[in-house]
């Protein structure tokens, strides 16, 4: 069941620059207080304000949807959280404080996910964190409330301003198998020179490298939005590598229409090597001579090198016009 009860929830458009996708966002604000699903196909979410998922209501995000968090901007849940391969996204200003706090009696799960610059506050034991980034250059990753033994393993923790993760009480978590930012473990209680850790925290065995390969797919930009068949578009990706290590990596690009077989332009694949931090590159994509004219969406991929994984994926909807023979512009 979709639906939306006492929770405000509208449609902004927001321009940006010339030739650049109009990004539609759902503004969230108010309560949820039933079953909810956020969906990739109408992603992104801005959340505003203090958002309260009620103890008997159920929120999934879909994989591959980005929630992004206006200044202090807080998801509180009750009820239960699960969430997949979903881009968090908070505000790098140490004057914000936006974050997702798990409430006692909540339930759920964020798992193959980006945190980046909010606080995940766990208050209840029956939560899992697994195989995430988490960077919040604002504070804590984790905060782990005193009666709380939630499980938290397989993270990587880089460039956590505070603490990487922190427990609250004298009770010991147990935090296995993670990587704190560095090969020799966490700092402060822990004996590396990795985001810390406080002395509460059980941080053996610990991963001596990062356990996930985390490339986002920040920012999209075509250089036209009409064009006719056989001309030739430039396709510009920027991208950013969470890792302190460097990706080989394919950017690829097809065209769909409804149920018609996806148009590739695989000539025009590049091959890259994404460094850590900002990346920008543009390829070319050719449209074939004899393209039938219509309205065309846009699959944005970030691939490997042998093509058996998507480290980003974006589908644009709308994204092309093409004018056939005889149309005008």
């Amino acid at each position: 069941m979709r639906s939306l009860k006492r929770l405000g929830v509208f449609m902004l458009l927001l321009a940006f620059t010339p030739g650049a996708a109009a990004e539609t966002r759902h503004l969230v604000h108010g309560d949820i207080t039933e079953d909810t699903v956020w969906t990739a196909d109408q992603a992104p979410y801005l959340l505003s304000g203090t958002i309260e998922l009620s103890p008997k209501a159920r929120l999934r995000i879909e994989p591959r949807v980005t929630v992004r968090f206006q200044p202090g901007a807080r998801l509180l849940i009750h009820g239960r959280l699960a969430a997949e391969k979903v881009y968090f996204d908070g505000r790098e200003d140490l004057a914000n404080r936006e974050g997702i706090v798990y409430r006692p009696g909540s339930t759920g799960y964020v798992r193959r996910s980006i945190l980046e610059n909010l606080e995940l506050t766990l208050e209840t034991g029956d939560v899992a964190v697994s195989d995430n980034l988490i960077a919040n250059r604002n504070g804590s990753g984790v905060t782990v409330a005193r009666q709380a033994a939630p499980f938290i393993a397989r993270n990587d923790f880089q460039h956590n301003s505070y603490f990487a993760v922190y427990k609250a009480g004298r009770k010991r978590l147990n935090a296995p198998d993670n990587y704190w930012g560095a090969a020799d473990g966490p700092g402060g209680a822990g004996p590396g020179r990795g985001d810390a850790v406080n002395a509460q925290v059980d941080y053996r065995p610990l991963a001596p490298k990062a356990n996930g390969e985390h490339v986002l797919l920040k920012a999209h930009r075509l250089d036209r939005r009409e064009c006719r068949p056989g001309d030739e578009l430039r396709l510009e990706f920027t991208l950013f590598n969470f890792n302190t290590f460097a990706h080989d990596l394919i950017l690829g690009a097809s065209l769909n229409r409804g149920e018609d077989a996806p148009i590739h332009s695989t000539q025009g694949d590049l091959k890259v090597r994404v460094r850590p931090g900002i990346n920008v590159f543009t390829r070319p994509f050719r449209l074939p001579p004899k393209l039938a004219g219509g309205r065309y969406d846009l699959l944005w991929g970030v691939m490997k090198n042998d093509l058996s994984t998507y480290l980003a994926l974006k589908s644009e909807h709308d994204a092309l016009t093409v004018i056939g023979p005889g149309e005008d512009p």
